[in-house]
């Protein structure tokens, strides 16, 4: 994909917690913007930090810049769900990266949290493995925030 391409998402946002509204793919990371409207299901909490790390187990010893500790399991059971889907998507990639040494970053931020809109970026080698883990990612956590 070139710099700059943009599509709509495909989840309806009536059924599935976390919609994707666009998906742009720059030179060295691609911007997700994603849609939760039911404000009961943008944080997490201990039911849905429990199903992650049981199908995740090493995002509890992700590096992670917060106000408690140094990795996200610190503050799983209480952050947002757009900040698990940034390292759950870097988890994957790294899992199925053909280089051990694969470092992935990114970043996710709320651009209007009464709306529950947020935007996740990660940067990415290959970036069709980066949307294909990216909607792995999603639609594991639309089933882990369902519950």
């Amino acid at each position: 994909m070139s710099s700059g391409v943009q599509s709509a998402g495909t989840l309806d946002n009536r059924r599935t917690p976390i919609g994707v509204r666009s998906v742009t793919v720059k030179h060295d990371r691609i911007v997700c913007d994603i849609e939760i409207t039911q404000s009961e299901r943008r944080y997490m909490n201990a039911r849905v930090a429990s199903a992650v790390l049981d199908a995740y187990p090493t995002l509890k010893s992700h590096a992670c810049v917060n106000a408690v500790g140094k990795t996200l399991g610190c503050v799983l059971e209480h952050t947002s769900v757009p900040h698990v889907l940034e390292h759950l998507w870097i988890d994957l990639m790294v899992r199925d990266s053909e280089d051990p040494k694969a470092r992935f970053v990114g970043t996710s931020e709320w651009l209007d949290e009464d709306a529950g809109l947020a935007r996740v970026q990660v940067s990415y080698r290959d970036d069709l493995q980066a949307l294909r883990t990216f909607n792995e990612a999603t639609q594991f956590l639309n089933i882990a925030v369902i519950g």
